[in-house]
């Protein structure tokens, strides 16, 4: 199928989260939870400084979806949370053992779909394509919009 240029960005990259959350979910179906990849690989690479805001903050997810998300993640033994001695009002979020052991494997599905969907690009042209998307994404939170988060609905 040819590819049209006519689509409008947005569009394009919702497509390409679908065909790399769809692999994604493909490749992870052993694992005990079935979704929040994300949540656990981002809690993973700042383990130990992760609040709940910085997680809502930084992958664009709702206040109230996230203590939902935090909450399953916890009665599953994925998370724990431990308050912030200095600031009782807020929690630091920390993989468990069986967290870690479940978030080696979504890191590892992360970097072979990277990989493989960077395959035939070279070394200038992803970090050319990184730095693009930066600067759009830096670009769009520029412009006056509605606050629109992604919500995990868990599907039937």
């Amino acid at each position: 199928m040819p590819e049209k240029n006519d689509i409008p960005i947005g569009t394009r990259t919702l497509i390409l989260s679908k065909l790399y959350y769809g692999i994604l979910s493909k490749n992870l179906e052993n694992l005990d939870t079935e979704r929040y990849f994300a949540i656990l690989y981002y809690i993973q690479n700042n383990n130990g400084e992760c609040c709940q805001q910085n997680i809502c903050n930084s992958l664009y997810i709702d206040k109230t979806a996230m203590v939902k998300i935090l909450d399953t993640l916890a009665k599953d033994g994925f998370i724990e949370r431990h308050t912030n001695p200095k600031d009782r009002r807020q929690h630091f979020i920390s993989l468990s053992k069986k967290g870690e052991k479940q978030t080696k494997e979504i890191s590892k599905s992360f970097a072979a779909i990277d990989a493989q969907l960077f395959s035939n690009i070279s070394e200038k042209d992803k970090l050319n394509f990184n730095l693009t998307l930066a600067k759009l994404i830096s670009n769009l939170k520029e412009i006056p919009k509605n606050n629109l988060f992604f919500n995990y609905k868990k599907s039937k």
